[in-house]
C-alpha cells in the first residue's frame, strides 16, 4: 500500500468523508529554511512524526501548522508565514508559527524537553522544572490555536500531534464546540502513579479532553490515559466504549499504531543503486563479515549506552567475534543543549573505550556516525546490516524497526527489539530484549548472529507481512474512519455492526427491498472513476441476497455504465440518480441547459488536467479528485462563479471531490426511491445504504419506515458504517437474517 498511486486510492474514500480541509498541527515542521554561505537552503528535519505526516498530507492535501524553527524560515515564507510544499511538487500549505526567544527557552526546551519528555519516558530523575516554564507553555499553545483558526473553516478537520500542544484542543473547542478535533499522541503515556508527578497534570488532561478523539500507539497507552483522566479529574470513564466524559464533552480514546510507507523502503532497498552503495560503504568503512546496525536520535531514552554496555560484554564473553563483527551506530543529534550534550559525551567515551579494549589496527568494534543521512544511504545501511538493534528504554512506536524490516526485500536479517518499544506489540517475531538487562542483551546479540538462516528467513518473512499489511496509509485511514463518523455518533447515530442484534430484530421475518449506492458503497472509490469495479465478495453476496429480496442499485453513473460495472441480471438499475431507468428516461427536456454548462466548463478547465468532465446524457459530473492541490482553490472559485449563472436551470450538488449537475426537475435519489417503493418495493421494508450527499434525499424518504445506513457520516441516516470495507459485513448480516 505504500506506492503513492495506490495509496491515494486507499485513502480517498476516507479523507473525502470531510467536506473541509485537513489541518495538521505539530511543533516540528516538515521543511525548514537555513541560511548558508550559498544562500537559503531547504532542509527536511529528522523524525518519525514528520516523515509519517508528510506522507499523509501529500496524499490528502490541506495545511500543516508548525513552529518555524529554521533561521531562514521567515525569508522562505510569505507575509502570512505560509508556503507551498514540497517545492518540487506542491501538495499542501505549510503555515509557520513564530516563537519568541523566551518561548523557545521555556515552552520548548523547558516544559516540553525538561519536564514532559523525561516524565512520559519514565526518566523522572532527569526532570528539571522552573516556574517560568508553564506560563510560556500556555502562551505558546494559545499562539498555535490562533494560527489554526486563521487557516480553518467551519468544517475543517483539525488533527493535532504530540505532547507539545496539550492545551490546543480545549482552546479550539472553546471557540467552536461543534468542530471535529483529533489528537495523536506519539510518545508513551504513563501509568497514573507516574503521570501524577507531572506539574499541571490536571490542566494537561483537561486540554486533551477538548478532542473528539485521542489516538495512542498501543492499547496500554490508551488505557493509561483513561486511568489518568479518572484519577486526576474524576472524569467518567467507560472502559468498554473507551470514552471519557468530562463537563458535557465526550472524548473517544483508541490505539492506532503508526507505520511507514512500506513500498518506498522495499523498492529503494532492492534497487541496483542501493546494491552499489552497499559495496562502497563496506569498502570505505572496512566492515567485517557480520554487521550490526542501530539508528537512533541521540537521546537518553533510546538506550544507546545500555546497548554499548551489552556490546562490551558480548566481546568479553565471545572474543572469537573480534574482527568478525562490528556495530554501526548511527545517532543524529537533534537537541543541542543539556542533558543531550552530556549524553553525547558519555556515548563517545564509551565507544572509545570499547574500541580501545577490543579493537585492532585493522578493525573497530563500533563505527559511530553522527551525520544525518539521506533516505538512499539509510536504506543501504538497512540492507547491508545482518542484524538491527532497536532497543529504546521506552518508546511510543519507533519506526526504525519497521523501516529495517521493509528494507529486507529478500527476507534476510534479524531484528533485535526492545520490549518497551511500541513496535514490540506488533513485531512479535523479533528477538525481544530488556535493554537494562545487560547480560541478557549480550546473549541476544550472540543468538542473533548464530541463528540458522532458515529461522531468520522465517521470522523476517512474517515481520515483512505484518509491516506491509499495516502501512502509514492504513494508519491515517483508520483514524479518518473514526473521525468520519464522529458527527453521527455525537447526535446518537449507531454503528450498524455494533447494533447488529437490534437491526436483526427489526428485519427478521420481513420482506425486504434492498437499495444500494454504487461508488463508495458497493465498490471502493478510486482516484480515476473509470477504474472502479465491483469486488467479487460483494458480487457473491448480491447473488445470495437477490434470491430472497429485490435489489435496486441507484447511482450517479449513467445507466449503461452502471449495468456494465455491476453486470448482474435480475437487479433494478437506476442511473443518473434515477433519471435513467429501464425504458424510462426523464429530464431530457432540459438537455440544452446542461450542454451550455458543459461547454462553458470545458473552456474554463481545459488548462486543469486533473479536472474530469463526465457527460452522462441526462446529467453530468465534474470530478476533481486528480486535481493538484495547488490548483484547488482556483478551480473551486471558478466553478462556483460559473454555477451561480445556472441556479434557475440546473441543480448542482457537491459530493466526494465531484460536482453533480442535473436539470432542475430531474430525479434525485429520494424521488427514485419513492417511485420504486410504489412498484417493486411495495409492501416491503426498505433497507437503503449510501455514502454521499446525494444519498441524503433517499435517507430522508426512508427514515422512519425502513433501515438507513450511511458509509461515513450522515445527517439523516439511522446507522453508520466506518468505511466501504464494512459494507460486506453488513450485507452478510442481512443475508443471515431469517425471513
Amino acid at each position: 500500500m505504500g506506492d503513492p498511486g495506490r495509496s491515494f486510492s486507499h485513502l480517498s474514500g476516507r479523507g473525502d468523508c470531510f467536506r473541509g480541509s485537513l489541518i495538521v498541527v505539530s511543533n516540528r515542521e516538515p521543511y525548514s529554511h537555513r541560511r548558508t554561505g550559498s544562500g537559503l537552503q531547504l532542509e527536511i528535519p529528522a523524525g518519525g512524526l514528520v516523515s509519517a505526516l508528510h506522507a499523509v498530507l501529500k496524499v490528502t492535501g490541506g495545511t500543516w501548522v508548525a513552529w518555524g524553527s529554521g533561521n531562514g524560515d521567515r525569508e522562505g515564507a510569505d507575509d502570512t508565514g505560509c508556503l507551498w510544499v514540497p517545492p518540487d511538487n506542491p501538495a499542501y500549505t505549510l503555515k509557520r508559527v513564530w516563537l519568541s526567544a523566551d518561548a523557545v527557552k521555556n515552552y520548548y526546551r523547558g516544559f516540553c524537553n525538561l519536564v514532559l519528555w523525561p516524565l512520559f519516558h519514565g526518566e523522572t530523575g532527569r526532570i528539571r522544572y522552573s516556574s517560568l516554564f508553564w506560563p510560556d507553555y500556555v502562551a505558546t499553545n494559545r499562539l498555535f490555536a490562533e494560527a489554526v483558526l486563521q487557516e480553518a473553516t467551519a468544517d475543517s478537520l483539525l488533527w493535532i500531534h504530540d505532547y507539545h500542544l496539550c492545551l490546543v484542543p480545549a482552546l479550539l473547542r472553546k471557540k467552536d464546540p461543534k468542530r471535529t478535533i483529533a489528537h495523536f499522541w506519539h510518545i508513551p503515556w504513563p501509568e497514573p502513579e507516574l503521570f501524577s508527578r507531572t506539574p499541571h497534570a490536571g490542566e494537561i488532561v483537561k486540554g486533551l479532553l477538548g478532542n473528539d478523539l485521542i489516538g495512542f500507539q498501543i492499547p496500554d497507552h490508551a488505557l493509561n490515559f483513561l486511568a489518568c483522566a479518572q484519577v486526576c479529574l474524576g472524569a467518567a470513564v467507560d472502559h468498554n466504549a473507551m470514552t471519557v466524559t468530562w463537563q458535557g464533552g465526550l472524548t473517544r480514546v483508541g490505539a492506532f499504531p503508526i507505520s511507514i510507507d512500506f513500498t518506498r523502503f522495499d523498492r529503494l532497498a532492492a534497487s541496483p543503486a542501493t546494491a552499489e552503495r552497499i559495496e562502497c560503504l563496506r569498502a570505505i568503512h572496512r566492515l567485517p563479515g557480520v554487521v550490526g546496525l542501530a539508528v537512533d536520535r541521540l537521546d537518553y531514552t533510546k538506550g544507546i549506552t545500555q546497548r554499548l554496555q551489552a556490546l562490551d560484554l558480548f566481546f568479553h564473553r565471545h572474543p572469537s567475534y573480534r574482527g568478525r563483527f562490528s556495530l554501526v551506530q548511527i545517532a543524529v543529534m537533534t537537541r543541542t543543549d543539556e542533558p543531550y550534550l552530556k549524553y553525547q559525551r558519555q556515548t563517545e567515551e564509551m565507544i572509545v573505550g570499547i574500541n580501545s579494549r577490543h579493537g585492532t589496527d585493522e578493525w573497530q568494534p563500533v563505527l559511530f556516525l553522527q551525520d544525518k543521512l539521506g533516505l538512499e544511504e539509510l536504506a543501504a545501511w538497512y540492507r547491508l546490516a545482518d542484524l538491527a538493534m532497536v532497543t529504546p528504554i521506552r518508546d511510543g512506536m519507533n519506526l526504525v524497526a519497521k523501516e529495517f524490516v521493509a528494507s529486507r526485500h529478500d527476507s534476510t536479517g534479524i531484528l533485535v527489539l526492545g520490549r518497551q518499544a511500541g513496535a514490540a506489540a506488533e513485531l512479535t517475531e523479533a528477538l525481544m530484549v530488556n535493554p537494562n538487562d545487560v547480560e541478557g542483551y549480550a546473549e541476544t546479540i550472540h543468538q542473533a548472529i548464530v541463528m540458522p538462516a532458515d529461522e531468520k528467513r522465517k521470522r523476517m518473512s512474517q515481520l515483512r507481512e505484518q509491516v506491509s499489511n499495516r502501512t502509514v496509509f492504513h494508519w491515517v485511514g483508520e483514524i479518518l474512519d473514526e473521525l468520519a463518523i464522529l458527527p453521527m455518533s455525537k447526535k446518537g447515530g449507531k454503528h450498524a455492526l455494533r447494533f447488529a442484534r437490534e437491526i436483526s430484530s427489526r428485519l427478521s421475518g420481513r420482506d425486504l427491498f434492498i437499495c444500494l449506492d454504487f461508488d463508495g458503497t458497493l465498490a471502493p472509490i478510486e482516484e480515476q472513476p473509470e477504474n472502479v469495479s465491483l469486488p467479487e465478495c460483494i458480487r457473491s453476496l448480491l447473488l445470495v441476497l437477490q434470491k430472497r429480496h429485490p435489489i435496486a442499485i441507484i447511482s450517479g453513473r449513467s445507466l449503461m455504465d452502471l449495468k456494465n460495472r455491476v453486470n448482474l441480471p435480475g437487479l433494478f438499475y437506476c442511473g443518473n440518480h434515477g433519471a435513467e431507468m429501464e425504458d424510462d428516461v426523464r429530464g431530457a427536456g432540459s438537455r440544452h441547459f446542461l450542454e451550455e454548462f458543459l461547454q462553458a466548463a470545458n473552456e474554463a478547465f481545459v488548462y486543469l488536467p486533473g479536472v474530469q468532465i463526465e457527460d452522462k446524457g441526462v446529467t453530468a459530473s465534474i470530478h476533481y479528485r486528480r486535481l493538484e492541490p495547488v490548483s484547488l482553490a482556483k478551480f473551486l472559485a471558478s466553478f462556483r462563479m460559473m454555477a451561480r449563472q445556472y441556479t434557475t436551470t440546473l441543480n448542482i450538488s457537491e459530493g466526494r471531490k465531484v460536482f453533480e449537475i442535473r436539470p432542475i426537475g430531474a430525479c434525485n435519489k429520494g424521488d427514485t426511491l419513492m417511485r420504486l417503493m410504489e412498484g417493486v418495493g411495495k409492501g416491503r421494508l426498505p433497507v437503503y445504504i449510501g455514502d454521499d450527499i446525494s444519498d441524503e434525499d433517499a435517507f430522508r424518504v426512508t427514515k422512519g419506515s425502513g433501515i438507513t445506513v450511511s458509509v461515513g457520516s450522515s445527517k439523516e441516516a439511522d446507522y453508520y458504517l466506518r468505511n466501504q470495507g464494512e459494507v460486506r459485513e453488513f450485507l452478510e448480516l442481512i443475508a443471515g437474517i431469517p425471513r
